[in-house]
Order: C-alpha cells, then sequence, then structure tokens
C-alpha cells in the first residue's frame, strides 16, 4: 500500500515539473499568429444542363366519374308491386330484357275486355247501319213506283174530270194521295242522308275504341318493366307490396361497360390539348370533330398507390362555361373494369374523383425546365465561366411545375436551379459537384399530368 502511494506521487511531481518547464518556454519565445485570407470561389448552385427535346404537351384536369348512359327507371302505370328482381337493388346487375319488377296486371287486363267488347258492340253497330242503309234505299226505289202510280192515277182522274165522268171529290182524294206519297219519298230520302253521316260517325268511334284498345295493351305490357341494356342499379328503394303512381321514379340504372368524365379546361390550356391538323373548314359531324380529339389517362390515388385507366376525349362543350368561362371536355373510358384485379388494382367506379391528363400538342426543338427555374420578367439564370448570367426567354407556356420555352439559350447552356437572393449578373457561382449531366427534360418528368 505505502509502495502504490509512492509511485504516485513521483509521477505527479514528474508531470507537473514538465508542464511547468513547457510553460516556461513558451512564455520566453513566444510565435506571431498567421492570419488566413479567404478566397471568393463563389456561391455554390445546382445546375442542369440545357438541352432542345420534342415536347408533348399534357394537360390535368379533375372530375367525377359518371355513367355515360344513365336511365331513370319510371312507373309508366299506377299499381301495387307484385314481384321484383333479386337484382334489382343498389348496386345490383340484372341483364337486357330481365325484369326489373312488375305491377299488378288485373286492371289492365279488365280494361283490355272492356275495350275489346266495345269494339264488338260498335261493329254490330255499324253492321245495322249498312243493313239500314240497305233498306232505306230499297224503300225509297218502292216508294217512287208507288209515286208513279198514284200520279198516274191523278192525271187519268184529271182528264175523266174534264169529261164529267168523276166528280172533284174524287181528283182532290187523287191529289191527296200523290202528297202522302211524295212526303214519304222525302221521308226515306232523309233516312238515307243520315245514314251515311251516322256510319261514318261510328267507324270513327270505332277507331277511338281500336286506339283505346291499343293503349290498355300497352299499359298491359307496362306493368313490367324491363331493362333496356345490360345495366348497374345505381339506387332504389322499391319493395314488394308499394303502391306507386304513373310517373314516379323508383331507381335509376346504368351501362357500366362505358364510363365518363367531364372535367373543365381554362381557355388558355384548351389551345394545347387538341391535334392540329390540315383541315380546311370547321368540323361540323362529330365524325368530323373526332380527328382532333387527343388520347387522355385517368388516374386515382389510394393507399398509397396511384392507378390508371385509358381513355380518350369523345366530346367537347358547345360553348363556354358560364360560371367558370372554360371548356368542358368529356373523357370517355370503355372497359373501365378492364384491369381490374383483386386486391391489387380496383375498377373504375361511378363517383370517384378522379385526375385526368390529356395528351395535347406536340411541339418540336423546345426546352423544359422546372417552373421554379424561371424568374420574374420571364428571365432565366445561367452560369457562364463560372458567374451569373440573366437571360430573357419567349415563354411557350407555362405550367403548374414546369415552364417550355424555345428562344433565349442554347443547347449545353447550364441552367441554375438554386435560389439566389439579390441576383446580379457577373456575380461568382460555382456548380455543386453531385450535379448530373443529363438535360433538363428528364427533371421534369415528375410533373402533373404526365402520361407514362
Amino acid at each position: 500500500m505505502k509502495k502504490r502511494q509512492k509511485w504516485f506521487l513521483l509521477s505527479a511531481v514528474v508531470v507537473l515539473a514538465g508542464g511547468g518547464t513547457l510553460t516556461a518556454r513558451l512564455v520566453r519565445n513566444p510565435r506571431e499568429a498567421v492570419r488566413a485570407i479567404p478566397v471568393d470561389r463563389g456561391r455554390i448552385v445546382r445546375t442542369i444542363r440545357l438541352e432542345k427535346k420534342e415536347k408533348t404537351f399534357l394537360i390535368s384536369a379533375y372530375g367525377t366519374v359518371r355513367p355515360r348512359n344513365e336511365v331513370k327507371v319510371v312507373a309508366e302505370v299506377s299499381g301495387r308491386v307484385i314481384h321484383r328482381s333479386d337484382g334489382f337493388r343498389n348496386g345490383g346487375f340484372v341483364k337486357k330484357g330481365d325484369t326489373l319488377f312488375e305491377i299488378n296486371p288485373v286492371d289492365s287486363k279488365l280494361a283490355v275486355v272492356r275495350r275489346r267488347a266495345e269494339i264488338a258492340q260498335f261493329r254490330a253497330d255499324i253492321g245495322k247501319l249498312v243493313q239500314e242503309e240497305i233498306n232505306y234505299r230499297a224503300d225509297l226505289a218502292i216508294a217512287r213506283r208507288h209515286l208513279g202510280v198514284v200520279q198516274g192515277e191523278l192525271r187519268r182522274n184529271q182528264r175523266l174530270g174534264k169529261q164529267n165522268v168523276i166528280s172533284a171529290e174524287k181528283i182532290d182524294i187523287s191529289r191527296q194521295a200523290v202528297l202522302r206519297q211524295e212526303r214519304e219519298v222525302q221521308r226515306i230520302r232523309n233516312l238515307l242522308a243520315l245514314a251515311a253521316p251516322n256510319l261514318d260517325q261510328k267507324k270513327a268511334a270505332l277507331d277511338v275504341i281500336r286506339a283505346r284498345l291499343e293503349e290498355a295493351n300497352l299499359n298491359l305490357i307496362r306493368t313490367r318493366i324491363v331493362a333496356p341494356f345490360d345495366a348497374r342499379v345505381r339506387n332504389t328503394n322499391l319493395a314488394v307490396g308499394n303502391y306507386i303512381r304513373e310517373g314516379n321514379t323508383v331507381g335509376t340504372i346504368y351501362d357500366p361497360a362505358v364510363l365518363e368524365v367531364p372535367v373543365s379546361i381554362p381557355v388558355e390550356e384548351a389551345r394545347w390539348a387538341f391535334r392540329r391538323t390540315g383541315a380546311a373548314r370547321f368540323p361540323k359531324t362529330q365524325d368530323e370533330v373526332q380527328q382532333y380529339f387527343p388520347r387522355a389517362k385517368i388516374y386515382w390515388s389510394r393507399f398509397g398507390q396511384r392507378f390508371e385507366w385509358a381513355g380518350r376525349v369523345t366530346l367537347v362543350g358547345a360553348g363556354l362555361d358560364e360560371a367558370t368561362r372554360a371548356f368542358t371536355l368529356v373523357i370517355e373510358v370503355p372497359e373501365p373494369t378492364k384491369k381490374w384485379t383483386p386486391g391489387y388494382h380496383p375498377p373504375l367506379t361511378v363517383g370517384m374523383f378522379v385526375t385526368v391528363g390529356i395528351e395535347g400538342v406536340t411541339l418540336p426543338d423546345v426546352y423544359t425546365i422546372p417552373r421554379s427555374a424561371l424568374h420574374p420578367g420571364d428571365k432565366i439564370y445561367l452560369i457562364q465561366d463560372g458567374a451569373l448570367d440573366i437571360r430573357t426567354v419567349q415563354v411557350i407556356r407555362k405550367g403548374q411545375d414546369e415552364v417550355v420555352f424555345r428562344n433565349g439559350a442554347r443547347d449545353g447552356d447550364r441552367l441554375i436551379l438554386s435560389a439566389i437572393p439579390a441576383a446580379v449578373r457577373g456575380m461568382k457561382l460555382r456548380p455543386a459537384k453531385e450535379d448530373a449531366d443529363g438535360a433538363v427534360h428528364k427533371h421534369a418528368r415528375g410533373a402533373k399530368g404526365v402520361l407514362p
């Protein structure tokens, strides 16, 4: 124990003595401090090499998926529902010609029976009128012959009266017989004259009853509501036993084979959305308009993934929307369930709020740079021989994430991407070592609306 204490004390004395000697030497021989003068090598900036490329403009828009063909199911007759298809429920599927629901047809069947009975009655009445007309014509012929007889008798009596063979009273009796027979002929003529109008009236009434019979048959058919195409039920609240009135809407069905997305495009963007062709006149038919319609992609982001479907612009609004002053384009998506994979890729569904990327005009030999690299006054910052150079460019299109221009730079120029506060032409700069030599268009591919 005592040996350890001696060694500790001896070591401490040696260290203190050495430190004191070193301190004394430094105090007796001080050294002058060397001042380092900083060298201004310039601010470090990120740059990218410019290169002209072909550029296809991509227009982004947003919209809600809706059916292209949608039908409201409306009751065409009143009555109580006695049957409803199992597929006719929210989200259900029905085939073309399937009965969606059926209304009690008893009243419609009775109406058909009544109309048929009325037709039979009118046919009998028409037959009776036809026969009466025949009888009137026969009676008229007889009455005319009888009139000729009494007229001949009157003439004979008048001759005998001149010879004083018969009395004047007998001549008067003959005249009265002629008058009676003339009145009878006129009566039959009147009946015959009324026969044709009565017959026409009955025929017209028969036509009305036949039309009512057709209506009754249609109402009988309308008690069964059938699907006009293969459809999916969007909504319905119909149940067996419900009493519905004519004109009531009981549900909505749509064709799931083709969906569409209407989107609004500002006028500034719409000019880049349509193909440029050599057409000599304004299109006047849908087929002529088709040549201008571009391709499109529909995107839906969920679950940390981005799903897409192929589409095409198929319709353009007839004018600007009065509220937004924008064009309305309709993007049609055929086979919206084609990419569906359980657990991996959902089907495009009505009601989805989606992003639409429209492939528009393609321009050759243009520069595409990030939106942040364009400064006020349409200026860009370049690095030339280690110094800042400021150029004004001719901007073709300013997007949300990128800018396209044609003049004001040359291939190989290095565009500055870093922010430079209080930028002055000629200030010293140096590029960051990690800058890539690739063209700037590669850095702009992540812009919204890009079609892969």
